[in-house]
């Protein structure tokens, strides 16, 4: 082929190159047109919205949701002032956004046989530059595959998905945050309760990755048990949210029964006072330190939180270690040794030789391990069975180096089990270097890697 042929044949691939991308933009311009023109509303990005507000013959009493803080969350400001629920904000929005006109009827005569005179409901969504858009809807179809809705003024009116209907269909509650107490878990610096004449303070002496928590007699707290309980106050969920009609000497909010106290770091305070019962029903009164509503909440809720006392909170722990620190893990029972290792990451039996599943136990053993907590102290002088154990675990800790250029750190920790107590039913045991002896539950044997030629059953779970 020519030169010249070459030149001409390059020239017209290019030509075809670019009209197959023309036509794609083009495509794909159309179908953008396309689904803007079946949108329910002129604007789409959710972020670029800065308020809500929801009325209607079906809304008793109308509503607006404004973004009012440097979070851009969500506040109801009408009826009332208070916080608003995200995620049922964020989940209207979307559906709204979302939805795309199935049908329009061009004239559709009387709009009262649609719900559209007067609309059962009127969203007006505004944007962080005031432009509005506004969306009515009514009805559902006789067949209840579609909604009817309009934009004011457009003359038609559209044939949108039902859960259009639902998403706008909320009530004053269902839009509120129902959480008891609004707080970030980890900016807590105190907490004191008071829950059932039990009064208990614990203080965040070190924060970070490994915080550190104190009782107020400097006693050691167990820092993932004070956050456990601080997530169940943070959990707590109102049923219920009553504005009026409060009377604290009724609801036993003015001697309550229980009261929790958090201090943040920037020295500011939140709480609760949990009160009396709910007549007649399964629930209990709540009210927030600062005033406001009172929020009711099923009694079942708080049976954890009533459960707390020092003894669940207290550093009972037989090993601080990180459970992916731990590379190694011996068993010695009955005069049988079996070793595991970590390798890439999953546990593998080294000794005896064992397939890609034997390795399971161990892995599982570990994490009982990590997690292990001491029931009862039995003293500092052991049964005798423990100074000739027939259970030693070993575990080999290669801790990461915390400064540059230094060695990580290896170590081995060892647990000597002796004996079930029939008495207590719990099993002695203690670590070499501490003279405690410490009385544990007694399925911690249930996940001991069987011995050899016993290996029948699969690996029990996490305690």
């Amino acid at each position: 082929m020519s030169g010249r042929k070459a030149i001409i044949w390059l020239i017209l691939l290019a030509i075809a190159v670019g009209a197959y991308f023309l036509t794609e933009a083009l495509d794909r311009r159309a179908e953008q047109q396309d689904q803007a023109a079946k949108s329910l509303v002129s604007l789409q990005d959710p972020l670029n919205i800065q308020s809500l507000a929801l009325s209607g013959a079906e809304i008793p009493k109308a509503v607006l949701i404004e973004r009012r803080d440097k979070q851009h969350r969500w506040e109801m400001t009408k009826p009332v002032v208070y916080a608003a629920d995200g995620m049922q904000v964020g989940q209207m929005l979307s559906t709204v956004l979302d939805s795309r006109i199935v049908r329009r009827i061009d004239k559709p005569g009387d709009l009262k046989q649609f719900g559209l005179n007067p609309p059962a409901f009127k969203l007006v969504l505004t944007s962080r530059k005031g432009d509005k858009a506004e969306l009515w809807v009514g009805n559902l179809s006789p067949t209840k595959e579609f909604a009817y809705a309009m934009r004011p003024g457009s003359g038609q009116v559209w044939l949108v998905p039902p859960l259009v209907r639902g998403a706008v269909n909320r009530s004053l509650f269902e839009l509120r945050d129902k959480a008891a107490l609004d707080f970030v878990v980890n900016q807590v610096q105190k907490a004191e309760f008071d829950l059932g004449g039990r009064s208990i303070t614990v203080v965040r002496e070190k924060g970070g990755p490994q915080p550190v928590w104190r009782f107020a007699d400097g006693d050691e707290a167990d820092p993932t048990a004070v956050d456990d309980f601080l997530f169940m106050v943070h959990g707590t969920m109102a049923v219920d949210i009553l504005d009026q009609g409060i009377h604290p000497d009724k609801m036993g909010l003015t001697k309550p029964w229980g009261k929790v106290v958090l201090t943040m770091a920037d020295g500011k305070q939140a709480g609760l006072l949990i009160g009396g019962r709910v007549t007649g029903r399964d629930e209990r009164y709540l009210r927030r330190l600062s005033g406001g509503p009172v929020l009711v909440v099923q009694k079942a809720s708080l049976v954890r939180l009533a459960q707390v006392d020092r003894f669940q909170l207290s550093q009972r722990r037989v090993f601080r270690i990180n459970r992916d620190d731990v590379v190694a893990l011996s068993v010695e029972q009955e005069g049988h040794t079996t070793q595991y290792a970590k390798e890439g990451g999953q546990w593998v039996r080294t000794s005896p030789p064992g397939d890609e599943k034997s390795g399971e136990v161990a892995g599982l053993l570990v994490w009982d391990l990590v997690n292990l907590k001491w029931q009862k102290l039995l003293g500092t002088s052991g049964p005798a069975e423990l100074d000739k154990p027939n259970i030693v675990i070993k575990l080999t800790i290669k801790a990461p180096a915390t400064e540059k250029n230094t060695a990580a750190t290896v170590m081995v920790k060892q647990l000597v089990l002796g004996q079930v107590d029939k008495g207590s039913g719990l099993l002695s045991a203690r670590v070499p270097g501490d003279e405690r002896i410490f009385g544990l539950k007694a399925d911690l044997l249930e996940g001991l890697p069987p011995l050899p030629g016993k290996d029948t059953k699969a690996p029990a779970g996490p305690k």
